[in-house]
């Protein structure tokens, strides 16, 4: 296939060489997983805000009062894969500063410019995270995806001009490619205005925050970003029929391209994914949706 099929994040496996195979035999841009099924240190929340604003783990959350680890299994799954790494281009994530201050301020965390102080962390620690990624591989080109499933709550309002403003930061701030996944509808256009070079959505739940956005986001498109669609639903059981799918593409597709999107950036320079991560899965089920995944860009790749 020439389309490209990459993930999105966490994976089911509880044992990280299971993981690397399962994420070189079914991407063609491979990602760094998390495996928080093999260690609570890897759930996104705690393997990004673990000790922030001296919050500690409280199971795969965070709380005031809980202690600080020492965050030396919260990269286990990633680890894995930069040890067989030979490719050119690496795909990694990070929880983004909105979902990690909701997650620090429900964890007990207080005080004003509590966004910007996460924002500022979290900046830090992903500049540490890239040193390593290029210390253990060296790949000639880095993405990394902004993991914001809080953003979700904007579904019927406009983003907050502090939120927007954060975000714009965050992106403008890192020195790779930047992208920012939500598994749930938001205020798409506002975000595609922030500059990213990657919108990463869920497709099943796109609705009037995307449509809404159509016009912003062919505009984004046109200037150069590119768009990862979580195509194949990562929580419904059994999955939806190859068609459905496809179905959902094309709409999306021709509203893009009517609002002035170049068609190359929606299908020749977009890259397919899951919904979402695929931790909350048994393996079976995520092998399931990897198979799909690959059935699906085929036939997109075949000229539906």
């Amino acid at each position: 296939m020439s389309l490209i099929r990459t993930g999105v994040g966490s994976l089911p496996h509880t044992d990280e060489d299971e993981a690397c195979r399962f994420v070189q035999a079914t991407t063609d841009v491979v990602y760094l997983p998390q495996l928080p099924n093999r260690n609570s240190q890897e759930a996104m929340l705690v393997q990004w805000g673990d000790g922030m604003l001296g919050l500690g783990q409280a199971g795969r959350s965070l709380a005031a009062g809980s202690s600080i680890g020492e965050r030396s299994e919260a990269f286990g799954g990633a680890s894995a894969v930069l040890r067989e790494f030979s490719g050119s281009v690496l795909k990694t994530q990070a929880t983004g500063p909105v979902t990690l201050a909701a997650a620090l301020r429900a964890g007990g965390a207080t005080g004003a410019g509590l966004l910007d102080s996460v924002a500022d962390e979290l900046l830090i620690r992903i500049e540490h995270h890239l040193t390593w990624i290029r210390s253990e591989a060296d790949p000639d080109e880095i993405v990394l995806v902004l993991d914001e499933p809080s953003l979700a709550v904007l579904t019927d309002a406009q983003m907050p001009a502090q939120v927007a403003g954060v975000l714009e930061r965050v992106i403008a701030s890192i020195d790779v490619a930047v992208g920012v996944h939500c598994c749930g509808d938001t205020d798409w256009g506002t975000i595609a205005e922030l500059g990213p070079d990657w919108l990463s959505w869920d497709m099943s739940e796109l609705g009037m925050g995307f449509w809404g956005g159509v016009d912003r986001i062919a505009v984004a498109l046109g200037s150069g970003t590119r768009v990862m669609w979580g195509i194949v639903p990562t929580s419904s059981v059994p999955l939806p029929d190859q068609n459905v799918l496809l179905g959902r593409y094309g709409t999306a597709v021709a509203s893009l391209v009517v609002a002035g999107a170049p068609f190359e950036s929606l299908r020749s320079r977009a890259w397919f994914t899951p919904a979402c991560g695929l931790a909350g899965l048994s393996v079976g089920d995520a092998e399931a949706v990897a198979r799909l995944l690959q059935e699906v860009v085929e036939e997109v790749e075949s000229g539906w």
